[in-house]
C-alpha cells in the first residue's frame, strides 16, 4: 500500500499569512460557491484513451482543508486510511488577520500508543498590503523565515525562504485564476524544482476535482494525479 506524498518544503506556505480585506481564503484559492471543504486524494497517472487519468491506485490516505462560513481558512489535515488523523495545520487569527499557524504530526510513543504532538509554529508579521513576514520555530528554535508577497488578488505571487543562510525564491503562476506553475529560483538566478499544473475535470459550481502535477518544465508525463471532493455549506 501507499503512504501519502510528501510535500517539499518549499511548497509548505501555501495556506500561510493569508491577507485580510475584500477578498477571502476562498477566492484567493480559486474556489467557487460556498465550500465548507475540500478533500484531496494522491493517485497514479495512468494513460488511457489517449487522455491522462488517475489510477485507482491510490495513497492510502487523503488530505483535507476546511473553511468558515466565510471563506476564510482553518485547518488543514491528513487522514489515514484507518481514519486517524496523521498531521494538523491550524490557525490563530487577531482581528481577522492569521498570526500565527501551529502544525502537528502523529508520533508513535508505544508499538499500541500515539499522540499529536507540536512540531512546528510559523509566526507572521503583516508589514504592507502585500507583504508578510514570516519566522517557522522547532523547539523554540528558529528552523528558517523569510517573506510572502501577494498580487493585486491577494494570491501568493512569490515566496522568499532563508534556510542556513541559502536563500532561495519560490514563483507562483495563475491563468484563469488557477495555480498553473509553481518554480524555485536559486541565488544565482537559476531555475529549478518546477511543477506544472493541468485541470481536467470540475464539478457543477465551477471547481477542478481532477488536477495532474508535471515535473519539469513540459508537459510530457504527470508523477501524480490528484482528484478531489468538495463539501458546500
Amino acid at each position: 500500500m501507499k503512504s501519502v506524498l510528501s510535500v517539499p518544503v518549499i511548497f509548505i506556505l501555501i495556506f500561510l499569512a493569508s491577507c485580510s480585506g475584500g477578498s477571502n481564503d476562498l477566492n484567493r484559492s480559486g474556489l467557487k460557491g460556498k465550500v465548507k471543504a475540500t478533500n484531496e486524494f494522491q493517485c497514479d497517472a495512468t494513460y488511457v484513451n489517449e487522455q491522462w487519468v488517475a489510477d485507482v491506485e491510490c495513497a492510502d490516505g487523503y488530505r483535507v482543508v476546511e473553511y468558515d462560513a466565510d471563506g476564510n481558512y482553518i485547518q488543514s489535515y491528513s487522514m489515514a486510511e484507518c481514519g486517524d488523523t496523521t498531521s494538523l495545520s491550524t490557525t490563530k487569527r487577531e482581528n481577522g488577520e492569521v498570526v500565527e499557524e501551529l502544525y502537528y504530526t502523529r508520533m508513535n510513543m508505544t508499538p499500541k500508543h500515539s499522540k499529536m504532538v507540536l512540531i512546528s509554529r510559523t509566526v507572521m508579521d503583516r508589514v504592507s498590503a502585500d507583504q508578510v513576514n514570516f519566522e517557522v520555530w522547532q523547539n523554540e528554535q528558529l528552523r528558517y523565515e523569510g517573506a510572502t508577497y501577494y498580487d493585486s488578488k491577494g494570491r501568493i505571487n512569490k515566496q522568499v525562504q532563508v534556510v542556513n543562510n541559502r536563500e532561495v525564491i519560490v514563483h507562483h503562476v495563475y491563468e484563469k485564476n488557477l495555480l498553473v506553475e509553481m518554480w524555485q529560483e536559486e541565488l544565482d538566478g537559476s531555475r529549478s524544482a518546477t511543477q506544472l499544473y493541468e485541470y481536467r475535470d470540475f464539478d457543477e459550481q465551477g471547481n477542478w476535482t481532477l488536477r495532474l502535477v508535471y515535473p519539469g518544465d513540459e508537459k510530457i508525463t504527470p508523477e501524480m494525479a490528484i482528484t478531489r471532493l468538495v463539501e458546500y455549506y
